[in-house]
């Protein structure tokens, strides 16, 4: 490697800093350091809510819309078969009450929503698997959209995103 004369290699020359006076400068102001806030325990700051939560959120919402429809529905006009009905009718508008208050605390972040909702799903699986063999065809796309419904929120669930975020870690 040959230099030529007079010359440094890789040296830029900076010009030299104009300096004012004191009273030009301005006021230095300390650097603030962010403190930590304090998290309750069990609460989910770090991750942002996924599209999984929102989605489930929604279809739980949906599938807790049709049991209120359904049970209401039951308990106004009711079938040849009194008693039988209007237990099923009131059980299934409290399911579906207690399925929208579940999904707003899922909503939330909270893993124990999410297991008492995976569990109501299961029973509504079984509840229309359970109401198309005994109905028969009659009732066959009721079932199959409700099984459907359900059978997608358990799968979403417990996808990796939504368990990311309602255990509380980082993707």
């Amino acid at each position: 490697m040959t230099e030529m004369p007079g010359s440094e290699p890789f040296v830029e020359h900076m010009p030299e800093p104009i300096m004012g006076t004191v009273a030009e400068a301005p006021a230095a102001e300390p650097l603030s350091v962010a403190q930590p806030v304090a998290v309750p325990a069990g609460a989910t700051t770090s991750a942002a809510r996924p599209s999984d939560v929102v989605v489930v959120t929604f279809m739980a919402l949906l599938a807790a819309a049709a049991d209120v429809i359904a049970g209401t529905a039951w308990l106004i006009e009711p079938t040849k078969n009194g008693a039988p009905v209007a237990y099923l009718a009131w059980a299934t508008l409290l399911i579906g009450l207690g399925t929208a208050a579940l999904a707003i605390v899922l909503f939330q972040g909270s893993r124990i929503a999410r297991t008492l909702i995976a569990l109501f799903m299961i029973l509504r699986i079984a509840a229309h698997v359970w109401v198309w063999i005994s109905v028969g065809s009659d009732a066959a796309v009721i079932a199959m959209i409700e099984i459907l419904i359900a059978s997608v929120v358990l799968i979403l669930l417990y996808s990796r995103e939504s368990t990311a975020f309602l255990t509380g870690m980082k993707r």
